[in-house]
């Protein structure tokens, strides 16, 4: 494969090739993301109590109102299908051997050892109970189909959690899409793109969690800007869909603020534009339609929020029953993020929780120091790489280039965010941030960056190779980076899989 000079291995000669390619990494996608869920039992270090919960309760119709208390039925499951092996060791137990799971105890043993547990986990605070509504709604939805279909129990859980194999094959597809967009005459450098989505080894996508759906949702919003961005004027379907994916993004997680805030400024921006060249007027009532798409549904939510937690966006409480203290401004400049050392122990944490989670297992990280090393490094080192050559790409191509721009200040944003909230706040005795170690380095929190992330990693990997004139460095480099990545994650979860509390010993 020859690069071309202006319009590398065009659409036309890879159209038909290329979905089937596309369908084919949506499959093997989804096989990954069931196997690894079946592997891992309940319930993991990522808070998936507190999601099951919410899930269930929405499944139920019910809306929290207020930071309320684990259901009794939540308990329940947690108590009968909960594992120890995330948080402590064989050896922590007398005999040096787990206890068998509940569910597998005799009637008369079990009902003896749940029902002072399930009080206990019962009269507990949901921690997530502020959280905004939509990916609940669509797993309590899934919840529902689960149990039309038969499912309950442990497998109702399993259910819940395989939901997840179609968010990544939608993910996978949708990626695939904007790559297109940001490479439209390169199809084998977008083809690169969902490769990487497909085997990215990050952990949350085993385990109920509202961050699921934010990478998808985004990941669309970023697709209807880039098209306004190259429009002359934004049609109406396009302002529906825009408005829908911006707000059902913000009501999926509040971490993807940021994001949200890249993305007003981009229409922000394109409104200004269109002001200076004369096409303002005929915009006009497709911004009306978007205004009332992104508006309307996020703020008939802060109503309910306001009514239900006296508070819009929720987040004062959750700080409050978290423990955490604002710190006056003239305290956040002592933060150790302000140091070479600090910023690096930020930022490699963050990168490295960003590709492959933060699960735990017998209460140590599962991960590889030399795959972590490589996430960090090549991350850095990719997007740098952008970020440089942008002044450059700006003089040949000035849209591409702002396009670029708009993909790499997604994910700056996404990173800075944290680490506001980092400096911003006093953790207290949080175990999580702590006051030893004050960063929020979770990379799940701003994995609604993931396709502008990857597209800019891809970028990167594409301008290192460039002086070859061939496309096949590239692709087979990430070839390389997936398998061995796969490698990696199957080694490290290697013991996730002989868990007796997992859906393969489920009966």
């Amino acid at each position: 494969m020859k690069r071309r000079p202006d319009a590398r291995c065009g659409q036309a000669g890879l159209q038909g090739p290329a979905k089937l390619f596309i369908w084919l990494l949506c499959l093997i996608a989804g096989v990954r993301t069931f196997l690894f869920c079946a592997g891992f039992p309940f319930f993991n270090n990522a808070d998936e109590q507190a999601h099951f919960d919410v899930v269930l309760k929405y499944s139920q119709g019910h809306l929290p109102r207020g930071m309320e208390s684990f259901s009794g039925e939540s308990a329940r499951y947690f108590v009968r299908y909960g594992s120890p092996e995330f948080f402590v060791s064989p050896e922590t137990f007398p005999d040096g051997r787990f206890p068998p799971p509940v569910w597998a105890s005799s009637a008369e043993g079990r009902s003896a050892a749940v029902s002072a547990a399930e009080q206990a986990r019962s009269d507990a605070t949901n921690p997530e109970s502020w959280q905004p509504p939509l990916y609940y709604a669509i797993a309590g939805l899934w919840l529902k189909l689960g149990q039309l279909c038969g499912f309950s129990d442990g497998h109702l859980l399993y259910w819940v959690r395989l939901l997840n194999v179609l968010f990544l094959a939608a993910l996978v597809w949708l990626s695939f899409r904007a790559a297109r967009d940001f490479f439209p005459q390169q199809e084998w450098v977008a083809l690169c793109v969902p490769v990487l989505v497909a085997f990215i080894p990050q952990d949350m996508f085993y385990g109920i969690e509202n961050d699921n759906l934010s990478p998808l949702l985004f990941g669309a919003v970023f697709i209807c800007l880039i098209r306004w961005w190259r429009a002359e004027v934004l049609s109406p379907l396009l302002a529906v869909c825009l408005g829908l994916t911006m707000s059902a993004t913000y009501l999926t997680k509040l971490s993807n603020a940021p994001l949200l805030g890249v993305a007003l400024s981009i229409v922000l921006l394109k409104i200004f534009s269109e002001a200076r060249s004369g096409n303002l007027r005929r915009t006009l009532p497709a911004l009306g339609i978007f205004v009332a798409c992104a508006i309307i549904p996020v703020g008939g939510w802060m109503i309910w929020m306001q009514h239900a937690f006296g508070d819009a966006i929720g987040s004062s409480t959750h700080i409050a029953l978290s423990g955490w203290t604002r710190k006056p401004f003239t305290e956040w400049w002592h933060h150790p993020i302000f140091t070479w050392q600090g910023a690096w122990s930020f930022l490699s944490k963050l990168l490295a929780s960003f590709w492959r989670g933060e699960f735990i297992w017998h209460g140590n990280r599962l991960a590889s120091a030399a795959a972590d090393y490589f996430y960090v490094i090549s991350s850095l080192l990719l997007v740098s790489m952008t970020a440089l050559h942008l002044p450059r790409l700006a003089r040949s191509d000035k849209m591409r280039a702002q396009i670029f721009s708009f993909a790499l200040l997604s994910f700056i944003a996404a990173v800075l965010f944290l680490a506001f909230i980092s400096v911003r706040f006093d953790f207290g005795d949080s175990v999580y941030p702590s006051r030893a170690e004050p960063y929020l380095w979770s990379g799940r929190y701003i994995t609604g960056a993931l396709i502008p992330f990857i597209i800019v990693y891809v970028y990167g990997l594409d301008l290192a190779f460039r002086w070859t004139h061939r496309i096949w460095p590239l692709f087979a480099t990430v070839v390389i980076i997936v398998t061995a990545v796969t490698v990696s994650e199957i080694r490290v979860n290697r013991p996730v899989f002989s868990s007796d509390y997992n859906w393969f010993h489920l009966h």
